[in-house]
């Protein structure tokens, strides 16, 4: 049983750690788009805060670390 708690743990660390990296991904290219101004990119940035607001929410409901 402690194996799987274990392994349980584990799984929920490095989920959190993707999710983190996801998010500083999002936020580099909404910085990267920002700096552009392209009327075009208005949809792209929306498209960026749509996806890290949904991974940002997904984070949150993770169990937290003990």
């Amino acid at each position: 049983m402690l194996t799987e708690n274990h392994t349980s743990i584990s799984s929920v660390q490095h989920l959190r750690h993707d999710l983190m990296i996801e998010l500083g991904r999002l936020e580099m290219a909404m910085e990267d788009a920002n700096r552009r101004q392209d009327t075009e990119q208005q949809s792209t940035i929306e498209s960026l805060q749509n996806k890290h607001a949904r991974v940002s929410a997904a984070l949150s409901r993770l169990p937290q670390d003990r």
